[in-house]
């Protein structure tokens, strides 16, 4: 099992709930909704679900002690995943 620092471990909820705020910015957004020419801009909580899954795979080692590490991690993974 892996053990993250405190300060990181204090991050998990703050980091789900800005993940939440991102898709439904992105979600309620009509610069996104599906159109006949760009209909591949439909986002839903897989996508919620693999920035979360992603993150989990990180090795508490490289972060230790670093929490803006992870805060970029999660940034990386939004801007891959959407």
């Amino acid at each position: 099992m892996k053990q993250f620092d405190t300060n990181i471990a204090k991050l998990s909820n703050n980091i789900i709930n800005a993940t939440m705020n991102v898709f439904l910015a992105i979600a309620m957004s009509p610069q996104f909704m599906p159109t006949a020419k760009k209909f591949h801009y439909q986002f839903n909580l897989r996508d919620f679900s693999r920035i979360i899954q992603n993150l989990t795979m990180a090795q508490p080692q490289v972060y230790k002690g670093n929490p803006l590490g992870i805060v970029r991690m999660w940034a990386h993974e939004c801007h891959r995943t959407w």
